[in-house]
């Protein structure tokens, strides 16, 4: 087991992977940048490295300033976290080069699994279903071509995107030249590529999400899926273990494909695959070969502690094969600094009352007090509640939302509550577009 390891992060996700730490009794080290000096995770942490002033790109993902800490304070591995370098497959090369374990997959598996068209491309051959569309386009005649053959509408999406940025939906031809463009120079500016892909646009349809954990002699486990179809600016908001829309045999089918899109890749860590149900056909959409925000649903219905598992793997241990059990469910609720509830811009500010049930788990890198920087994410806290059944589980955040009081930025606990109190939501009448159809019917 790892003696020490440097969190190539910040906030909430760095304080759960310290708590985790602690678990296996390894010392921890916390990277910052020097705006969040006196923050809650760099306070938890044994020791600490300031990497850079204030915005992600000189802190968060200051590759060599990152590795130097590493070095610097001894530590013999690296957990990203999920966000920034968590699925840099350039930074794991450099992690290997300097003789620090990174705490995920190999760089080839994180590679693939980065390039969303790739990635496709892959399951396609593994015989696992994909939304029809196309990849490598290089011009707008071809673009055009591809819309026609798979019909309109259609989504652009950029190969190497992620957190929802780099997507448009085209509904007809006539802006569709324009939306090309735009796509590019997004990619271009966000993730340095401008290589986009084209797949046909879903107008009903569930976003469902597989766990999986596979160690260094093959061995795969299926720690259960979730449901994440209420999404803003495909950004998740609401999310569920497990996934209750799935009868048996789709849940047995699901878990199949999962099987045979891994079964022949060298694939070591913790990763979720991501499809969309629709017309009752499950279509792979990604890997994230990381932690995900939602793993806790995951962890209160399985039992399991996920990244205390991911750490082990990293570390050489193993897992048992096959798929296991999950029982309740569970309920995630994104609690976000907005300071507009319709162009969802981040909020900045002073926390002048932070304050939530205390029954209840809450993942939060904050505190009263605190203030809320313009450089990073929206995410305030993760609210988290179990119960034997979703009904329960839904009547437990109801209760969690009223007792949750946020004061000194603005927020979108109004829209949580709003959401947990739909007759459709409560009913699982719900879908991938179900947040912006409610937006619009609030407009």
């Amino acid at each position: 087991m790892f003696k020490r390891v440097l969190i190539a992060n910040r906030g909430e996700v760095a304080l759960r992977i310290i708590q985790a730490c602690r678990k296996l009794k390894i010392e921890t080290v916390a990277i910052y940048a020097k705006v969040e000096e006196n923050s809650r995770f760099v306070q938890a942490a044994d020791f600490t490295y300031c990497v850079g002033p204030n915005t992600a790109q000189s802190s968060y993902l200051n590759r060599e300033g990152i590795l130097m800490a590493a070095l610097l304070s001894g530590a013999d591995a690296i957990h990203p976290g999920y966000g920034f370098l968590a699925e840099d497959a350039l930074f794991a090369e450099m992690c290997a080069e300097c003789d620090l374990t990174f705490i995920g997959p190999k760089p080839a598996m994180i590679r693939l699994m980065a390039d969303k068209a790739a990635a496709k491309n892959y399951a396609k051959t593994q015989g696992v279903p994909i939304i029809p569309g196309a990849s490598a386009i290089t011009s707008a005649n071809q673009l055009k071509q591809a819309a026609q053959a798979v019909g309109y509408p259609v989504m652009l999406k950029a190969s190497l995107g992620g957190g929802g940025k780099g997507m448009r939906v085209i509904y007809n031809e006539a802006h569709l030249q324009q939306k090309y463009h735009l796509i590019q120079e997004e990619a271009q500016q966000t993730f340095l590529n401008d290589a986009i892909y084209l797949e046909k646009y879903l107008t009903v349809a569930r976003h469902i999400e597989v766990q999986i954990l596979k160690d260094h002699v093959g061995n795969l486990q299926i720690v259960g899926d979730r449901e994440c179809s209420l999404q803003l600016n495909h950004q998740k908001v609401v999310e569920e273990s497990s996934a209750t829309i799935l009868q048996p045999q789709q849940r047995q089918q699901l878990y199949d494909l999962a099987k045979r899109l891994l079964a022949k890749l060298d694939y070591c860590g913790l990763g979720t695959l991501e499809f969309l149900f629709a017309n009752q056909q499950f279509y792979f959409l990604e890997m994230n070969t990381r932690l995900q925000v939602e793993h806790g649903v995951t962890e209160l219905t399985s039992g399991i502690d996920l990244v205390t598992t991911q750490i082990k793997l990293a570390a050489g241990q193993t897992v048992r094969p096959g798929i296991l059990p999950f029982s309740g469910h569970a309920i995630e609720v994104r609690l976000n600094a907005q300071a507009d509830a319709k162009q969802h811009l981040l909020a900045t500010g002073k926390l002048t009352q932070f304050c939530f049930s205390a029954t209840e788990r809450i993942d939060t890198g904050y505190q009263k007090n605190d203030i809320i920087q313009p450089y990073y994410d929206a995410l305030l806290a993760k609210l988290i509640v179990s119960a034997t059944t979703r009904e329960q589980a839904i009547a437990k955040m109801q209760q969690t939302l009223k007792h949750t009081h946020v004061t000194g930025v603005g927020t979108n606990l109004a829209t949580l509550s709003q959401i947990l109190n739909s007759p459709a939501y409560n009913a699982n009448q719900i879908d991938i577009h179900f947040l912006e159809q409610m937006e619009g019917a609030v407009q």
